[in-house]
C-alpha cells in the first residue's frame, strides 16, 4: 500500500545536506512505495523574477519550463532522505531530466505537487533511479518531470543506456549553428543557490567542493539546463512540449561555455560545450 506523506511547508534543503552523511543507502532492489505531497503552493513572485533574470527567461506571467523542477526538488530530497531509500544522498549524480508541459502554468496558479521514486535499475557505473514530480492545478495535470539520479557502485557493463542523439543537421534542420557564449563566474553557484535553495556544497565554493572530489565549485546542472532552455524559449510553445537533457561533464567555475543548436520544425537539439568545443557539458532536446 502506498504511504503518503503530506507536507505543510517546503522542506529546507540545507537540513538534508547537513544530515546527508547519515543516509548511506542500502542493497535493496526496490524503492519505498511512498508519495510526498505539497498542496496549494504559491509562487513567490520576487523569487521567480530573480530566477528568471539569472537564467535568462523573460517575465511573461507564465512559469518557465524548468521552474517547477525547482519547486519539486525539495520534495525529491525528502523522498531520497527517507528511511529505506536505496541510494545514498552523498554522491548521487543528476544524469538526466525529462519535462513535459501539458498546460501553461500561470505565476499566480495554486500548485499541487506530488513526488515519488520509481524504476530503480542497474547502470553500467552503478545504480540509477527516477524521481517523478507531478504538478497539477485544480486537479488538472499541468507539468510532469522525471529526474534520473546515478549512484556509483558495482558496475553493470550489460545495463541498457539511453544515449543522447547526435548533434547533426539534416535536410529539415538548420545548424548546428553556434549560439550564445556565456561567461559563468566563480560566484554563480552561490547566486543560483540563493534563488533555488540548493546549497549543495559542490556548487557553493571551491573550499566546500574539494572534500567531495572537485578541484573547484561546479555549476548546478539545472542552471545550465535552464540557461539553454531560456535561450531557445522564443521557439517553444507554452504547452505541448517535452524537453530532455542529458548531463555530461560538469561545468567548473569560473568557465566560458557556448550553445550550439540544430533547429527543425517541431524540434530543437542543442549541445552545451566549452568555448573551445573540447568538453561536452549537456545535450538538450525539445520536441512539440
Amino acid at each position: 500500500m502506498t504511504r503518503e506523506t503530506a507536507l505543510s511547508a517546503v522542506p529546507d534543503l540545507r537540513r538534508f545536506y547537513a544530515t546527508a552523511a547519515f543516509h548511506r543507502g542500502n542493497a535493496s532492489d526496490t524503492v519505498p512505495d511512498e508519495r510526498v505531497t505539497l498542496t496549494g503552493v504559491r509562487v513567490d513572485l520576487a523569487d521567480l523574477a530573480d530566477y528568471s533574470r539569472l537564467c535568462g527567461f523573460s517575465l511573461t506571467g507564465i512559469l518557465p519550463l524548468t521552474y517547477p523542477q525547482l519547486l519539486g526538488f525539495p520534495l525529491q530530497m525528502a523522498v531520497m532522505a527517507g528511511e529505506g531509500f536505496p541510494l545514498p544522498l552523498i554522491g548521487a549524480v543528476h544524469v538526466e531530466n525529462v519535462v513535459t508541459v501539458h498546460r501553461p502554468l500561470q505565476a499566480d496558479d495554486r500548485l499541487d505537487l506530488v513526488v515519488h521514486a520509481q524504476n530503480l535499475r542497474p547502470h553500467r557505473r552503478g545504480r540509477q533511479v527516477d524521481l517523478v514530480t507531478e504538478v497539477s492545478v485544480k486537479g488538472e495535470p499541468a507539468w510532469h518531470g522525471v529526474s534520473t539520479y546515478l549512484a556509483r557502485g558495482a558496475e553493470h557493463p550489460e545495463a541498457p543506456t539511453s544515449p543522447a542523439p547526435p548533434l547533426d543537421g539534416d535536410e529539415t534542420s538548420t545548424g548546428p549553428a553556434v549560439g550564445p557564449v556565456w561567461r559563468l563566474g566563480e560566484n554563480l553557484g552561490r547566486s543560483y543557490a540563493a534563488v533555488s535553495g540548493d546549497w549543495n556544497p559542490i556548487h557553493v565554493h571551491a573550499l566546500t567542493a574539494r572534500p567531495l572530489g572537485f578541484s573547484s565549485a561546479i555549476a548546478h546542472g539545472m542552471y545550465t539546463y535552464a540557461r539553454a532552455v531560456a535561450a531557445l524559449a522564443p521557439r517553444l510553445p507554452d504547452a505541448g512540449v517535452t524537453s530532455r537533457v542529458w548531463f555530461r561533464k560538469p561545468v567548473r567555475l569560473p568557465s566560458t561555455v557556448r550553445l550550439r543548436s540544430c533547429v527543425s520544425p517541431g524540434r530543437t537539439l542543442s549541445r552545451l560545450e566549452s568555448v573551445d568545443a573540447e568538453v561536452e557539458h549537456a545535450i538538450i532536446e525539445q520536441v512539440w
